[in-house]
């Protein structure tokens, strides 16, 4: 489980040593990286250096710790004390000391601090105290991460739930969000399964919130509001690490969903990993189902399925579609290579095939749903489309189905797609 970015060391893990803070800054006890020590303020002196939090401290014991590597963040916590501890972080030297962070409550009633960006080779003074004069055992911890957002990660831009990125079950790493951009995902929910999403991150950092939406009744806390009670599928809204989501679809049918990652600290930001398991169509016919289309001028997205057989020497594939808007044209799409492009040249829809892609575009192959919501049309095995002519199914080959359609979006002509079948014959 990944709790935080890139530890240097190893974190709170690791049994913790016995090196009680000294009395005075001066020969302040060593901290070294992910190595947590322990300690008593109830014998120690107050310093005569002023608090400026906690309600004035109380009785004090003082570390150290030296930066290894510049750029990172250095975080100082005393998560597991037995008190109201206080926790006040300088730079300079004992006889000039200069506060740069001073923290009560981070952890419940124990504190815990960071400072940003700090250099190599940089001595910092730890001061460890008590709420209004507060003392006790505690433990304490530093550690050097990387600052988190540091730089986008490879799922934006997906801003809001229009920009949605398409996701499957799976596990995503180095993921980041921040108060001025959540992060949105489709996934497709068949009829009958069951979603579970988990995000993974430290609470410490910057609170994160998860939520699951279905955007045809509500969608993205800056429109519906944030916590329970808004519309949401489902909610993981607490003040600790993690947050996880559980849905079951019982609608009768796939379900195109959202999953949002919502920052709930002002102004914070947070590094995040996440696991999906559930996502994913339901089979169709002889084919798999992959890749999400977009919901089209009827307000829902078109289902493609393949039917038939999936042997060669039969010849006997039909493609269908349903959902589609009325009167729309249509052809369908083939690839041997699965892909995914948003919005290609402007459309409303998702490709969902790349590589040298054929079309089916001959006589009678270019269709129009009329009444329907439905395009189908029988194709020929030996006579596969390619941006080179015509190619012949062999035992073993995997083809990919999709269909691209008329349609439009508030008044105005645009394109979408179906979502994707993938055939493999034998």
């Amino acid at each position: 489980m990944n709790k935080t970015s890139v530890l240097l060391a190893a974190a709170v893990l690791s049994a913790p040593a016995f090196a009680q803070g000294t009395d005075d800054c001066t020969g302040a006890t060593v901290l070294t990286a992910g190595v947590s020590a322990t300690f008593d303020t109830t014998t120690a002196t107050l310093s005569p250096e002023v608090w400026p939090c906690a309600l004035s401290g109380g009785p004090d014991l003082w570390f150290q710790y030296t930066t290894t590597a510049s750029g990172l963040d250095l975080t100082v916590e005393l998560c597991g004390s037995s008190y109201d501890t206080a926790l006040e972080i300088f730079s300079g030297t004992c006889g000039a000391l200069v506060s740069e962070v001073c923290n009560d409550d981070f952890c419940g009633l124990q504190s815990g601090a960071s400072i940003s960006g700090v250099s190599a080779g940089t001595t910092y003074f730890i001061r460890v105290g008590g709420y209004n004069g507060a003392t006790g055992a505690g433990i304490i911890v530093a550690n050097e991460i990387v600052t988190p957002c540091s730089m986008p990660d490879a799922l934006e831009t997906n801003f809001d739930c229009a920009s949605a990125t398409a996701i499957g079950s799976g596990s995503y790493t180095g993921l980041n969000v921040d108060d001025t951009d959540n992060d949105y995902y489709s996934v497709t929910v068949a009829n009958g399964a069951t979603i579970d999403v988990s995000i993974f991150f430290v609470d410490a950092t910057a609170d994160v919130d998860l939520y699951l939406w279905d955007p045809s009744v509500a969608c993205d806390t800056n429109v519906a509001g944030a916590g329970t009670g808004t519309g949401a599928l489902a909610v993981g809204f607490t003040a600790s690490d993690d947050e996880t989501v559980t849905y079951t679809n019982t609608s009768g049918a796939d379900q195109n969903l959202i999953i949002e990652v919502d920052m709930f600290t002002t102004g914070g930001c947070n590094d995040y990993s996440m696991d999906v398991a559930g996502a994913g169509m339901g089979m169709g016919g002889i084919g798999s189902a992959y890749c999400m289309a977009n919901p089209n001028s009827t307000g829902s997205a078109s289902s493609i399925i393949a039917t038939g057989s999936n042997v060669v020497a039969n010849n006997d594939v039909t493609l269908e579609v349903t959902g589609l808007p009325t009167n729309a044209f249509g052809f369908f799409i083939v690839s041997d290579t699965q892909g995914f492009v948003m919005n290609p040249a402007g459309s409303s829809g998702n490709l969902c095939v790349l590589g040298a892609i054929g079309r089916y575009v001959g006589p009678g192959q270019i269709q129009n749903s009329g009444a329907t919501d439905m395009i189908s049309l029988a194709i020929d095995l030996t006579m596969i489309p390619t941006p080179t002519g015509f190619v012949t199914t062999s035992p073993g080959d995997t083809w990919n189905f999709q269909l691209w359609h008329r349609d439009s979006n508030m008044g105005t002509a645009t394109s979408n797609f179906s979502n994707g079948t993938s055939v493999t014959f034998q």
